[in-house]
């Protein structure tokens, strides 16, 4: 019952903005809030953080039946990151949406999502190879076409990361931090997410399976005013649910990349949410990348 009311209310408060000039806001779009941790992961291309040139064609898959818009969420792009040096490199990504309400209607939306711009910086690149560090930042500018059933309007979002792999001679490990300060009009909010992951190389290292936990931690919001000020607040954004600050999310991800060649590999992944708390039901991807 006590949820229920969160969500009326969430509701009550979509309506109340869009009424009065806002747009409604949707309690998850693909590519930002805590979803951005899992495509961080995901760019990552079952390989560690170093900055490299490749070209990584991922599809993206969220199911989510919870929420103030209930969606399948499909998006594929094209990663591509150009290192001029081992030390750093620039990345972009480029998707394709195609967005189905789960609602009676079951509409289906097609349109280019939210681009994402990448820069990485692998200090001691030339010298390490088991020990990788990595950091840097990510940008995703508001370029989406396609309108969601309860839409946030432009949405930005900028993302710095930090990576670091060890790798032996059969396992691995990882850790990845980042924080999303992630604009839209209902206001501002800020996330920490922290992830961990690790897992055997097999069959003469050919194959890799790993296994790992994502949190994301709502750390402030700053709601929009009537006036068109922004204040902090302690409760959910216009059309979140379950999103206020302290509020934690977790979910447990699986990963397998599969090494053709030196410069091939197909990669696969799943995310499920373990946590009360969640902004999808299931999540997956499947990809192929080239190395050069």
């Amino acid at each position: 019952m006590s949820r229920l009311r969160a969500r009326l209310a969430a509701v009550a408060a979509a309506l109340t903005v869009g009424l009065s000039g806002g747009a409604a806001m949707a309690h998850h779009v693909p590519g930002h809030g805590a979803s951005e941790g899992v495509r961080s992961i995901n760019s990552l291309g079952g390989r560690g953080g170093r900055s490299q040139t490749r070209l990584l064609l991922l599809n993206e898959l969220v199911y989510a039946n919870t929420g103030l818009a209930p969606n399948v969420a499909n998006s594929t792009s094209l990663y591509g990151e150009y290192a001029p040096i081992p030390e750093l490199s620039i990345a972009a990504q480029a998707p394709l949406l195609v967005i189905r309400d789960l609602d009676a209607a079951g509409d289906t939306r097609i349109g280019y999502g939210d681009t994402r711009l990448q820069l990485r910086f692998t200090p001691h690149a030339r010298k390490l190879v088991h020990r990788v560090l990595s950091a840097g930042i990510t940008v995703s500018a508001p370029t989406r076409t396609v309108k969601l059933m309860v839409d946030p309007g432009p949405v930005t979002g900028v993302s710095p990361f930090v990576v670091f792999t060890r790798t032996y001679s059969r396992h691995f490990w990882q850790l990845i931090g980042l924080s999303v300060i992630e604009n839209r009009r209902a206001g501002t909010a800020v996330d920490l997410s922290f992830g961990a992951q690790g897992g055997s190389k097999v069959l003469k290292g050919k194959l890799s399976l790993g296994l790992g936990v994502l949190f994301d931690l709502r750390l402030a919001n700053f709601c929009a005013d009537p006036d068109g000020d922004r204040s902090f607040c302690t409760h959910s954004r216009a059309g979140e649910a379950e999103r206020e600050v302290g509020s934690l999310r977790a979910l447990v991800l699986s990963t397998i990349a599969y090494n053709i060649s030196p410069r091939w590999s197909v990669i696969g992944a799943i995310q499920g949410p373990v946590s009360p708390k969640m902004d999808f039901t299931v999540a997956g991807s499947v990809g192929a990348q080239v190395f050069f």
